[in-house]
């Protein structure tokens, strides 16, 4: 089954390429009026914008971790514990560099 996310890359390649291409093709080989071309290849790319805007903000959404398997929970547990861990020792980095800033300072007085 298609999930969401793809239907919607599928539909801003189509709205965003497709729409001025066809606007582009159908100036140059039937002269179409250019400037209404123009125009309606201007509309297709706002839309594929905001198809964008909206596709990441429900994307963005699409993990529930009450739907998830046992498996992928615990994986996302370690995985939030290795980074909690990562960021308290960067922490400490950060407090030992300023410790070592401040010597420096002391010293070049």
């Amino acid at each position: 089954m298609v999930r969401t996310s793809e239907i919607t890359a599928l539909s801003i390649i189509l709205i965003g390429f497709g729409v001025p291409a066809v606007c582009v093709y159908s100036s140059i080989t039937y002269r179409f009026n250019y400037i209404v071309s123009g125009l309606l290849a201007f509309i297709a790319l706002v839309i594929a914008g905001i198809i964008v805007v909206v596709g990441i903000a429900v994307g963005s959404e699409e993990i529930h971790l009450d739907s998830t398997r046992p498996a992928e929970k615990e994986r996302m547990n370690l995985l939030r514990a290795h980074q909690r861990a990562t960021l308290e020792e960067m922490d400490e980095i950060n407090s030992t560099l300023k410790e070592i800033r401040d010597l420096l300072k002391a010293t070049q007085e």
